[in-house]
């Protein structure tokens, strides 16, 4: 339920804010547009490291944080950058239009921008749902509380245990040890489990997205 709550809300709320951020950036009326974007995609080239994302979330409370799965990841700038590339594909007199009807910037982005751009927005859908639904490392590194942990972290310790096994049962001077510990579990049968478990999901939501998969990601990519 954790891995399902947090691949439902983080999707949801990661979708949203690319769709907005890209909406605005290609809007000439924000303030220092260029200096903003800029400053979105340098973030796609430096990182600060494993160590200070740590002491960060430490700083800000994250840990044994339900939501320490959510807003580490909900600002993407590839995702952001993917939109703000489909949006300058629409045509601007839609959006001239609803202004001269008096239309807002919110109103514009929910009913003028949001359903022309959703082959895009149903591509990040994919991307962001996968990453939130594969992470382990948040919680191997942030939560201890076992009421937060994820299917992937618990999947990730049973593989870790299976190889235990393995491990005990190669070196194992008694046969017989080695012939019961190789029955209960082989690190090999607990991967192909943890495939299936992990795939699955992943699978049976592909189907209902893959009309849009390919235009959006070709589209959201590349321009003129």
């Amino acid at each position: 339920m954790v891995s399902l709550e947090r691949t439902i809300l983080g999707t949801i709320l990661t979708v949203i804010i690319a769709a907005f951020l890209g909406y605005m950036f290609t809007r000439e009326t924000l303030w220092k547009r260029k200096l903003w974007y800029r400053f979105i995609v340098a973030t796609m080239y430096f990182n600060a490291g494993i160590i200070p994302w740590y002491l960060t979330m430490l700083n800000l409370g994250m840990q044994n944080n339900f939501w320490a799965y959510i807003f580490p990841m909900i600002v993407n700038p590839f995702y952001i950058v993917l939109c703000k590339t489909f949006v300058e594909g629409v045509p601007k007199e839609l959006q001239e239009a609803a202004e001269l009807d008096g239309a807002g910037t919110l109103r514009i982005f929910w009913y003028i921008i949001r359903p022309v751009i959703k082959p895009i927005l149903a591509t990040i859908a994919i991307f962001a749902a996968v990453n939130q639904w594969n992470a382990f490392q948040d919680t191997l590194l942030l939560v201890t509380d076992t009421k937060l942990h994820t299917l992937q972290y618990v999947l990730y310790n049973y593989i870790n245990a299976a190889n235990s096994v393995k491990a005990i049962s190669s070196t194992s001077s008694s046969a017989s040890v080695a012939d019961s510990l190789a029955h209960v579990a082989t690190a090999t049968s607990v991967r192909m489990t943890v495939t299936i478990f992990v795939v699955t999901p992943i699978i049976l939501v592909y189907p209902f997205f893959q009309k849009y998969f390919t235009k959006g990601i070709m589209i959201g990519a590349v321009k003129g």
